[in-house]
C-alpha cells in the first residue's frame, strides 16, 4: 500500500497550470488541418486547424471536458492541440506529481464530486480539488503497471475490430 507523502491542490498555481479555451466555429475548421481540436469530448478531436493557441507543447497535459460526460484524458508532450472552451487543460509544474497518474486521479476525484453535463466540471471546481499522492516513485510503479494494461487493451479492440469485420464479412456472403 502506498504512503501518502504529498497533499496538493490544483488551485496552487506554483505546481499546476490550470486553464480554459476559447471557443471555436465550425466555419473555423480545416477539413485537411494538422492541429486537432479538442472540446468536451476529450478522447477524439472536434475537427482540426492550422492554428495554435496554446505554445508550448513540451510538458504533458491532463484534458477534461467541461460540458459533457466526465471525461479526462492525458496527452502526452510534443503533441500540439487546440483546446476549446469546452475543454480544460491541467500542467503539472511540479515533479512530485506523473502527469499521466494525475489523468487518473483527476477522473477519480471528479467521479466522486459528481462532474456530469448536469453538475459542470468549471475551472473554480476543478481547481478546488485537492488531493493526496504517494512518492514519484510510488507514482510512476503505477503508470508503467497502467500502460502495460493500455497496451494489452489497445490490442484487444483491434482484434475485436478485425473480427467483427470478419464476421461482417461471412454474414453478408451467406445473406445475399
Amino acid at each position: 500500500m502506498p504512503r501518502w507523502t504529498h497533499k496538493l491542490s490544483l488551485d496552487d498555481c506554483t505546481k499546476f497550470l490550470v486553464l480554459i479555451c476559447q471557443r471555436v466555429l465550425n466555419k473555423e475548421l480545416i477539413e485537411n488541418g494538422n492541429i486537432p481540436v479538442y472540446s468536451a469530448n476529450v478522447f477524439e478531436p472536434f475537427g482540426y486547424v492550422n492554428k495554435l493557441l496554446i505554445q508550448d507543447f513540451s510538458v504533458d497535459s491532463v484534458l477534461w471536458g467541461i460540458d459533457g460526460d466526465w471525461l479526462v484524458s492525458f496527452m502526452p508532450k510534443d503533441n500540439p492541440f487546440y483546446p476549446t472552451d469546452h475543454c480544460g487543460v491541467l500542467r503539472c509544474k511540479t515533479d512530485q506529481v506523473n502527469p499521466r497518474y494525475l489523468a487518473h486521479l483527476l477522473e477519480s476525484e471528479g467521479k466522486k464530486m459528481g462532474f456530469s453535463r448536469n453538475y459542470r466540471a468549471s475551472i473554480d471546481r476543478v481547481k478546488g480539488i485537492t488531493f493526496s499522492v504517494p512518492d514519484i516513485t510510488e507514482q510512476n510503479k503505477v503508470v508503467a503497471e497502467v500502460r502495460e494494461i493500455e497496451v494489452k487493451i489497445a490490442d484487444a479492440e483491434k482484434q475485436l475490430k478485425a473480427l467483427q469485420g470478419k464476421t461482417a464479412e461471412i454474414l453478408n456472403k451467406y445473406l445475399r
